[in-house]
């Protein structure tokens, strides 16, 4: 009984250990460090707009400053696509937009993808490369809002 009992344990870490980790960059989409993300909110916040589509909860227990909550994650339904069409009348043609997801994978994907298909340049939009969840909290502090 201990046996089965270990073995459907390790099974079970196995399984959050593959489910918890990194996603991959797609060769599709930019790309941005937080290394670069934190330099441009220091330096030239204007510059950008970051669109944060991470759920209520997880925005409210963390954010980048001056990023707007949309709420719109996983980006699967038209109320969700409808909360990122708010933000394109604020959009100026030569800003970068950096689009904040918890992981940094499908939904930011699927909001990169929305705002092509609403006519934004592939050369302005951007995903957080590891999202808000691989933030390096312990190394870029000063623009994070809690």
């Amino acid at each position: 009984m201990k046996l089965t009992s270990l073995c459907v344990n390790f099974l079970v870490v196995l399984v959050l250990i593959g489910c918890g980790g990194s996603v991959k960059p797609n060769p599709k989409y930019n790309y941005i460090t937080a290394d670069e993300t934190a330099k441009l909110i220091r330096e030239n916040a204007s510059s950008i707009l970051l669109v944060d589509i991470q759920e209520k909860g997880d925005f409210e227990e963390e954010h980048l400053k001056g990023a707007l909550a949309t709420y719109a994650y996983p980006v699967k339904t038209d109320d969700e696509k409808a909360r990122l069409a708010e933000l394109i009348p604020t959009i100026q043609p030569n800003q970068k937009v950096i689009i904040i997801c918890p992981k940094g994978g499908g939904g930011a994907d699927r909001a990169y993808d929305f705002y092509l298909e609403k006519g934004l340049k592939k050369e302005q939009l951007f995903t957080l490369q590891g999202g808000q969840y691989e933030w390096p909290r312990d190394k870029i502090k000063d623009v994070l809002d809690k």
